[in-house]
């Protein structure tokens, strides 16, 4: 089972981050690798000659290059306290409906047990929903459906993200997460809110914590 330290040590969290995005980014460099190989191939003069597929497949490359270097440019960012956040309000059923919409191959089943509105980025809370949702297939069953619950406490809001079924032999979030988990729980944090992550073997949730007291101080 983790430890508290393991669960809240932000330099573990830090290293495991960045081996997660080398591992991550390695993968388009490599496809690119084999694009520019077959283009060469199939000219006569040693230049690169690119057909439909293969543009197609450079592009696609290029554009995963991309999203990963704009996910490292915002968690950088909100680490350096450089990172400007809404304050809403947002409606958290709305901005589930945007994260299930952005998903792909992917299924996000459950809704807010009812109407739940707080001061939080919106756009970014939806980003963060999609990263962990993600990740928990990824590390979880695989299965490409995500469980979702979102309930109203006194103080706060929650959104448990779970994939696979629970066992005894729990261990340590890791690089293989992937950098998208990183990169919302730092939008998470940066918002006020905590997560909390159980993990087995086929087996992740994610627990999301976000304040709501702002909002009762202005007269909830």
């Amino acid at each position: 089972m983790q430890s508290p330290q393991e669960r809240d040590d932000p330099e573990l969290y830090r290293r495991e981050s960045m081996g997660a995005f080398a591992h991550e980014v390695r993968t388009p460099l490599t496809s690119i690798k084999m694009v520019m190989e077959l283009a060469r191939r199939q000219s006569q003069d040693g230049e690169l000659l690119l057909d439909s597929e293969l543009a197609g497949m450079l592009r696609s490359s290029v554009d995963d290059l991309q999203r990963l270097a704009d996910d490292l440019q915002e968690a950088s960012r909100l680490e350096r306290g450089r990172f400007t956040l809404s304050t809403g309000p947002c409606e958290l059923g709305a901005v589930i409906d945007t994260a299930r919409q952005a998903l792909e191959n992917l299924q996000l089943d459950g809704r807010p047990d009812s109407f739940i509105e707080g001061l939080w980025d919106g756009a970014a809370l939806a980003r963060a929903i999609v990263g962990f949702a993600q990740s928990a297939n990824r590390i979880g069953d695989g299965s490409g459906v995500v469980k979702l619950e979102a309930l109203r406490g006194p103080d706060s809001a929650e959104i448990v993200l779970t994939s696979g079924r629970r066992n005894a032999s729990l261990k340590a979030i890791s690089a293989d997460a992937g950098f998208s988990f990183f990169r919302s729980r730092q939008l998470v944090l940066a918002m006020g809110g905590s997560v909390h992550c159980e993990r087995a073997e086929r087996f992740a949730t994610f627990r999301v914590v976000l304040p709501l007291r702002e909002r009762e101080s202005a007269g909830e």
